[in-house]
């Protein structure tokens, strides 16, 4: 039965930093608070997917703590992409900040040049199936879209039908590491370029009440911009956040867990990650419950059921 006030939750990309939202939803679970619909991108999509097909928190993050330690996991992980010296390791925020130092020692570069994604196709898939059954996306048991970005009509595709794996693939598919997925005349690449926390797309769904995951950090006012590829990448950055701050603004809650201590490349932070999770969520769970009374009510006084009280 439709629950009077559907409640939607928007997971947002983020690469590892992304695994708090497993923490978040253990705890919604927890405390009781129904999740009607879920809109992910990137590894909001991948960590929302496996919740909606099994809805049950520990088993999914035992799901994932799994998946971290197969050899599946270790065939695709971008070394190149997380430099164990501290001093080397990137300090911007964004992807493509992200690479700024790897551009400069040309492994990046070296990549890109000789091949469309230094990780294949196979290794890729080989991932997402170890997480994810061979499903359409209409049998997860909780409404799920899939945000993905279109290369050829630069248009955000929002995924509700089809097969599942295949849309997690595209949602994930970071530019110039993971391999674009083709899902009819569509080159589709990862939705955080497009839509980073899908808020619009979840309230489209039918939701009532979004709650907005988000693990991106704050650009760093501190760093210099002495280069030309420097001020390239920030004023990319700067783009990309505004586009979001602005997209967060139609959610009815924002949840922020603190991840800014793990980088987005490195998984090895699941149990920091899940903490910082359900801790921002805790903190949010009194605005949570008052807006669920307040949704609920705002329903069950609204046409039709206004209108007969009001009408002689």
């Amino acid at each position: 039965m439709r629950r009077i006030c559907q409640i939607g939750l928007a997971l947002g990309g983020g690469g590892a930093k992304g695994l708090a939202h497993l923490g978040v939803l253990c705890t919604l679970e927890r405390e009781g608070i129904p999740i009607d619909l879920i809109a992910g991108t990137s590894m909001g999509a991948l960590v929302g997917s496996v919740y909606a097909r099994w809805p049950k928190g520990e088993f999914v993050v035992g799901r994932f703590r799994r998946y971290l330690e197969s050899k599946e996991f270790k065939k695709t992980y971008p070394e190149f992409l997380h430099v164990p010296n501290h001093e080397e390791l990137p300090t911007f925020e964004g992807i493509f900040q992200r690479f700024a130092s790897f551009i400069k020692k040309g492994i990046f570069y070296s990549q890109s040049l000789t091949k469309r994604a230094p990780i294949s196709e196979q290794n890729f898939a080989q991932n997402i199936d170890f997480l994810l059954d061979d499903v359409e996306i209409q049998q997860t048991q909780i409404p799920l879209a899939i945000i993905a970005l279109d290369l050829k009509s630069a248009e955000e595709v929002v995924i509700r039908q089809g097969s599942l794996r295949k849309a997690v693939r595209a949602s994930c598919a970071i530019p110039g590491i993971l391999p674009p997925v083709k899902i009819g005349e569509r080159e589709l690449v990862d939705g955080g370029w497009i839509d980073r926390v899908p808020v619009r797309p979840a309230r489209e769904m039918g939701a009532d009440l979004v709650m907005a995951v988000d693990v991106a950090e704050v650009l760093d006012e501190t760093e210099e911009y002495d280069t030309g590829l420097g001020i390239f990448l920030r004023t990319n950055d700067i783009s990309r956040l505004a586009l979001s701050r602005m997209q967060l603004k139609e959610a009815d809650i924002v949840i922020n867990p603190e991840v800014s201590g793990v980088h987005w490349s490195d998984f090895g932070h699941l149990d920091e990650c899940l903490h910082a999770g359900e801790q921002a969520t805790r903190e949010k769970l009194g605005a949570i419950k008052s807006l669920m009374k307040k949704k609920k009510l705002k329903k069950i006084f609204s046409f039709p059921f206004g209108r007969a009280f009001s009408s002689p």
